[in-house]
Formats: structure tokens, sequence, C-alpha cells
């Protein structure tokens, strides 16, 4: 069985998400490192996070100020084109999602978008990286939007959302995300005494906000949690990626199924090409032959098997299934003329 590299591992939400409702799914995107597929809801939101950050830059007050009195980015043509460009690079522009995306901006700009109640923002779109050697932990994330209220010693961490439907139940009050960020908050922000997290849902504009504050002894125990995470992964092979299918635990609409339109992009047997360092180790995929290598890369050819789970469900069901050929009894198919 082949194990995971010894490179240092970054924990983050979503590697840790994925952990928990695939173990195969995981194997996939951060050990095999296959090419994934892109949908329109993950195209839609990259687009408005991008004109989110962007308008947060002072020089662009005025299209917040005309979006924000209009509700509506096509009267703001450099906005407009920007949407647009990168809908149709995406090869995603059609009706529905330029409205969806023009909806869910307005959202984003008509909730405190600036701080304006005394908060600071004095950068957007901020990087952490966080290394811990006592509990052992490693995390790396990307903040949307950082809110700093120094007269009540509080920083709101703002997380836009574009899925359609709110956090409830443990998905809320356990919220690994919203946990992630508090503990990066508490070690940036060390003067600020208070962490919260708003979940911003730009497809509900009547109740978008979410928020959850965290105590200092729940983030202590969430630190020892990310520690036995990062065991787990460090010892992560092929056998521990079959231990936990999605299939199997409760989380069965990851795999699809077809009918709906969608299927895991990890179902089915594929080739895809890898692009290799000098040392072999990959850099990235893709399904196409369109990896360009500089001095020293190689692209290689490779191919990859399917989801073990499905493919022995699929094995079973044919072996097992009846078919014509059961009402025959004992007949030989050599007695049919065919």
């Amino acid at each position: 069985m082949s194990k995971l590299s010894k490179d240092k591992i970054y924990l983050s939400a979503s590697r840790m998400g994925t952990l928990d409702k695939c173990s195969w799914q995981y194997w996939c995107k951060y050990v095999l490192k296959l090419p994934d597929t892109t949908n329109d809801g993950a195209i839609r939101g990259s687009i408005c996070h991008l004109i989110l950050e962007l308008l947060l830059k002072p020089r662009h007050k005025k299209y917040y100020d005309k979006i924000l009195e209009t509700q509506d980015i096509t009267f703001t043509p450099a906005v407009d084109r920007v949407v647009i460009k990168h809908l149709k690079q995406q090869n995603a522009y059609n009706e529905e999602n330029y409205s969806l995306c023009n909806k869910m901006i307005y959202v984003g700009l008509d909730n405190d978008f600036f701080g304006e109640e005394g908060g600071h923002i004095e950068e957007p779109e901020k990087e952490f990286v966080i290394e811990s050697k006592r509990p052992e932990y490693n995390i790396r994330g990307y903040i949307d939007k950082p809110i700093e209220y120094k007269k009540d010693k509080l920083v709101k961490i703002v997380d836009y959302k574009t899925s359609k439907a709110k956090f409830k139940g443990d998905e809320l009050n356990s919220n690994i995300q919203a946990m992630m960020y508090s503990l990066a908050a508490k070690k940036l922000w060390p003067k600020m005494k208070r962490r919260m997290v708003q979940f911003l849902f730009l497809k509900f504009p009547r109740a978008p906000k979410q928020e959850l504050e965290f105590t200092d002894e729940q983030l202590k125990g969430f630190e020892y949690h990310l520690e036995q995470v990062n065991k787990t992964l460090s010892e992560f092979d092929e056998q521990a990626a079959e231990s936990n299918y999605a299939a199997d635990n409760g989380h069965g609409w990851l795999c699809g199924p077809a009918k709906s339109g969608w299927i895991c992009p990890f179902h089915k047997p594929f080739d895809y090409y890898a692009l290799l360092d000098s040392t072999g180790k990959q850099i990235k995929s893709s399904y196409e032959d369109d990896l360009k290598p500089k001095d020293g890369e190689t692209v290689e050819k490779r191919h990859y098997d399917g989801c073990p789970r499905k493919c022995a469900q699929k094995q079973e069901s044919f072996s097992s299934s009846e078919d014509d050929f059961d009402d025959l009894g004992s007949s030989n198919l050599d007695d049919f003329d065919f």
C-alpha cells in the first residue's frame, strides 16, 4: 500500500471536511491529486468572491455606491465586464449564472461591507499559516474579510457563502471552518478579546447572516482535535482510504446519483495527465494533454481505476442480478438459432 509523502501536512477546513465525508475522495484529491471538475456553483462562488474583494479597494468605492443605489451590476460597466469575462472563460456564461452573480454581489455589498460601525479592514482575502508544536498541527487558509473593531476588542471574520442552504444543527454549532477561523484569529489578533465568525449566505437576502463565537477552552480542545487529525493523515495510506466511503457513512449524496445530473468525479475510471517536477513529484494534473512543462519538468499519462466501492458494488450487482437467461433453465444457448 502506498502512503502519503512525508511533506508537512497543512490542514484546512475543506481538507478535514473531505476526510470526514469520504476517505476515498480525500485520497483522490489530496494524495493522488487527480484532476477535478468545476461546477457552475463553484464558478459563481469564485466570481462573487473576486468582485467583493476588488470592491473593498478605496479607488473602487464609486462602483460600490452605484451598485447599492441601483441594486444591479449592469449599471456599473466595469464590474459587469469582469463578471461576464470570467463566466465566459469558464464556459458558464448564461442568463441564470449571470443573474445569480448579480444578486449575490448586491447582498454582499448590502451587509456592513466596510465595517461601517467602527470597523477597520486592514486587508481583504487574508491568508494565514499557523504551525504549532504543542499540540502538533499545521493549518492554512484564507479569510474573506477580517473586520477589526478595536473599541470593542472584537475581530469579525466574514466568510461569503454561495451555497443554496444554510448550516443547521451540529453543522453550524460545531462548524470546523468557524473553529479554524477563530483559532487563526486568536493567533493573528492576540489583543482582541472576542472573535466572531460571520457566515454571509449570499442567496438569502432577507437573513443572510449566521454568527458563531467560541471560548478559549473550546479552541484549546479544537487544537488537540487538530493534532489527532494530523496524526491520522501522517499515517494515511490506501487501506485507510478505503475505510470510510461516503456511500457507507450517510454521505451517499456525494456519490451522485448520475440521474441527478451530477456524479462524483472520482466514480468512474479515466485517463489523465500529470505534470512532474525534476524529482518526480506531481505538481498538477489535467484531463487533457495541455500541461506545459518547464525546464526539468515532465508530463506523464496515467490511468485512474475508479472508486473501489462503486466498482465492487457494480460487480456484485452484475453477478447476482437476474436476467432473461435465468428463465431458460438448463437449456443450452447452442439450441437457439441467432
